[in-house]
């Protein structure tokens, strides 16, 4: 292979690892790529924009089992729901639904079929439709001695509908069961009590921006092996920029288009290393650190409440839980004139989140932080990757058209989200 479409590809590659290593692991799709180290030229210049998107209806729960969407952090415990909120009043008709319903005694009853259906008085199993669609602009410049510098900015579209509420109550003549009258007027009550807790059900859909990412990197390429083609290792640092969107909390399917307006500090390495002209071996690995925030969130005030629906909205600090990925990766490089083929696996995991509340007396730290909605949160990745580079030698630009599809198989507290996409990009070679 000619240097010059190496050189060219390398850098392909190492955008794609740059973009997709910030504003990238996240619940509630597949972890996108990351690829090869990037090529060490002075003055080169690469943009890169990429369209992706996917859905599904599924999710994965702390004991990997796949489940309703929202289900993912266990089923929506409403026996306790009114347990612990501060502000309610007995003059009020909905709160004393609230009271009366938590004075009933729970119950689980398991099916005498051959199905062993569990069912749970007064919970609700919540399923739905998630969709995402994602365009995401990177651009990078090389400076000398190996240095350069990345620039990326995501718009992401998040889509929550189909929701449906799916009573789990015992449907036997034992009481209590589905029939209980406080459980039914519950039900029939339950859109006036969200709205009384400031909480909306409706579908959800927003378009906006993600979190931007500003980095500087080294690279070096060592290609004096008598046995390997190349020996590339590439370390990044940067910030990450908090210009997505919060979770909007409320509105129970809100989702943030980032990492909730943190602040977060993003180190990482890349290696790779090449044989038989065609053959690239490689791995990844970053970290993302995120700075406290004190927000207006929502909280768990009783120890059995479950689920994503909780009523108590107030301030508290949020200490994010880091989020890191490590990955591995095997390509054949330009087997087939400009085209390369590339299948990697990746693991992301971010550790629980902790909530400091403003006022401790109202919400004690040790029921609010057994919320398993904060206990984080993993994810196994396997990507494909179908890339053609038109580059010719000794040309100023490199073009290059990209499709890939990344495949979650499994993980804790995760949207089960396969992503379809596509990439275009040009590499500007100033020093021809």
């Amino acid at each position: 292979m000619n240097q010059r479409i190496y050189a060219t590809l390398s850098i392909l590659l190492m955008t794609t690892s740059c973009l997709h290593a910030y504003d990238n692991a996240h619940f509630y799709r597949a972890t996108n790529l990351f690829f090869e180290p990037r090529m060490e030229r002075k003055g080169m210049s690469t943009a890169d924009f990429f369209l992706q998107g996917g859905s599904t209806g599924k999710g994965w729960d702390k004991n990997r089992n796949k489940v309703p969407l929202f289900d993912i952090y266990g089923t929506n415990n409403m026996h306790e729901l009114g347990v612990g909120v501060p502000g309610k009043s007995m003059s009020n008709p909905l709160d004393l639904i609230l009271v009366q319903l938590s004075l009933l005694p729970s119950r689980c009853a398991t099916s005498a079929d051959a199905c062993k259906t569990t069912t749970e008085f007064a919970t609700y199993s919540i399923d739905g439709n998630f969709s995402i669609l994602e365009g995401m602009i990177s651009i990078m410049q090389n400076f000398k001695y190996g240095f350069f510098f990345h620039y990326y900015f995501p718009i992401r579209r998040l889509q929550v509908d189909s929701i449906c509420f799916c009573d789990l109550s015992p449907t036997d003549d034992i009481c209590p069961n589905v029939n209980t009258p406080i459980w039914q007027l519950f039900k029939n009550n339950f859109d006036a009590i969200l709205e009384r807790y400031g909480l909306d059900r409706n579908p959800y859909c927003q378009t906006t921006i993600g979190d931007m990412a500003a980095l500087l990197g080294w690279t070096h390429s060592f290609q004096n092996s008598a046995i390997l083609d190349f020996v590339d290792t590439t370390f990044k640092a940067g910030a990450l920029i908090p210009t997505g969107d919060e979770k909007n909390e409320c509105h129970l399917f809100s989702i943030p288009s980032g990492y909730n307006r943190h602040f977060g500090l993003i180190v990482d390495a890349d290696f790779a290393f090449g044989a038989f002209d065609w053959l690239t071996l490689g791995g990844h690995f970053d970290l993302l650190v995120f700075a406290d925030k004190t927000r207006c969130v929502r909280m768990k005030t009783g120890l059995q409440q479950s689920g994503i629906i909780k009523l108590a909205l107030d301030e508290a600090k949020e200490e994010l839980g880091t989020l890191w990925q490590a990955g591995a990766y095997i390509k054949a490089d330009h087997f087939l004139q400009g085209l390369s083929a590339l299948v990697a696996y990746s693991f992301a995991s971010k550790s629980q989140d902790i909530l400091t509340p403003c006022n401790t007396d109202k919400y004690p730290p040790s029921t609010v932080n057994t919320d398993e909605m904060l206990f984080g949160w993993n994810m196994h990745t396997i990507n494909f990757w179908l890339e053609y580079d038109f580059t010719k030698e000794n040309s100023l630009f490199g073009p290059r058209v990209s499709f890939y599809y990344n495949r979650p198989v499994s993980g804790k507290r995760v949207f089960a989200t396969g992503i379809l996409g596509g990439n275009f990009g040009v590499d500007i070679a100033w020093d021809l």
